[in-house]
């Protein structure tokens, strides 16, 4: 990828400030999905194969799950897969899943035929490894996928000891480097929406093509966008959307965090919950960023919410990612374009809402002097978890540890 081309920069400015591997992984998406279209299709017959073992989808318990920002990956396909395909899922991170197993499992759901679907980066958290193992305990009819960006993970290697199992590994580039997972989070929404989509896969596989394309496209326009929002000097900020856009919202809110190493307070909410007591985190140097689903419908709701916050602002900023399905007034408008698109269309205005979040974490991180490949030095926060204890857990004849 020329970041020059993409950001009006070199190498080398990204070199010194110590950010070349998040500038280089947030640049090379569209390579990395085309890489993985490809290795879908290479793949075809081993999803097909292993989903006819499962039978039919929507007879099954779907959990989605992982750790951060893996987990907000399976909370963004739960939403795209119900909209496009009909088959409604559950994402539960893992973190959730280890620390009470018992929620998440319950006695009622043991003879439930259940997929457990893994997403990670690095596959080597134990919460990822200890939510399959605690899964094998408590589900007798259990099937799982791993979608994996390192294929000699922890993770990888415990879905592979089950005989109904399936792991896919994303391309090599995805496992990102810098701290900050980029291209790890979009190269897995593609790949569970094609794998959860079965009788769309062909079409999914090819508008994953056209995706890439788009975002060469906008996204210099993308970056400067993101970087004029950069340079207002907010202290908050605040991401809003509706259905799988508050996953991305999420998502958003934690790049904040972790890229500007807590200087700046990011937070997240549905569009019509934020009245509900969040919206007391706007003051002056605030910023709401409000991204408009591309279902008609459901921007009605979030259009109400922008609105009502630029309408009453006063010294706080409002920035608005949309479609073009209505005008729109904000500080800040970026378009998204879906043109050509079909079933992925949501996805793909997803993805470029995730790009621009992206992005502003990247600019804000740089403006703050922080050294974004790895914003904490000291470790007190690590590119892969560490400190966490999974405790065995009694009472069953499954798979233990």
């Amino acid at each position: 990828m020329n970041l020059n081309m993409f950001y009006g920069e070199t190498k080398g400015f990204f070199e010194d400030k110590n950010c070349v591997h998040t500038a280089c992984e947030i640049a090379h998406q569209p390579l990395m999905w085309r890489q993985l279209s490809s290795y879908l299709k290479h793949v075809k017959d081993e999803i097909r194969c292993f989903l006819d073992r499962i039978g039919c989808l929507s007879n099954m318990r779907i959990i989605l799950t992982g750790a951060g920002s893996s987990g907000f990956v399976g909370r963004a396909v739960s939403g795209f897969v119900a909209k496009s395909y009909g088959i409604s899922c559950e994402a539960i991170h893992t973190t959730d899943i280890v620390s009470a197993p018992e929620v998440n499992f319950p006695a009622l759901y043991a003879d439930k035929p259940t997929l457990l679907v893994s997403f990670a980066r690095s596959g080597n958290s134990p919460e990822s490894e200890g939510a399959v193992r605690y899964a094998r305990k408590k589900v007798r009819n259990l099937y799982e996928i791993a979608i994996v960006c390192d294929g000699n993970s922890r993770l990888s290697k415990a879905t592979r000891e089950s005989d109904n199992s399936l792991v896919l590994v994303m391309p090599e580039g995805t496992n990102d480097k810098g701290f900050a997972m980029t291209s790890s989070v979009s190269t897995m929404i593609l790949a569970g929406f094609a794998v959860l989509c079965p009788s769309k896969f062909d079409d999914i596989t090819r508008e994953i093509c056209l995706i890439a394309d788009l975002l060469v496209k906008v996204g210099p326009y993308i970056v400067n966008s993101a970087r004029d929002c950069a340079s207002w000097g907010f202290e908050r900020v605040w991401y809003l959307g509706s259905g799988p856009f508050m996953a991305l919202a999420h998502e958003g809110a934690l790049k904040m965090l972790e890229l500007s190493y807590g200087t700046v307070v990011a937070g997240h909410n549905n569009s019509a919950e934020f009245r509900h007591g969040p919206k007391t985190v706007i003051n002056p140097k605030t910023v709401t960023l409000h991204f408009i689903s591309n279902d008609a419908f459901t921007a009605k709701y979030d259009i109400d919410l922008l609105q009502e916050l630029y309408n009453q602002r006063d010294g706080n900023k409002v920035v608005a990612m949309h479609g073009g399905l209505t005008p729109i007034e904000a500080d800040l408008t970026v378009e998204y374009d879906v043109n050509g698109l079909t079933i992925c269309a949501d996805v793909a205005a997803g993805l470029q809402v995730l790009l621009f979040m992206q992005l502003l974490s990247m600019f804000t991180s740089l403006g703050l002097g922080i050294s974004t490949d790895n914003p904490s030095p000291s470790g007190l926060v690590n590119r892969v978890v560490q400190g966490v204890t999974v405790y065995p857990l009694a009472d069953s004849t499954k798979i233990g540890f």
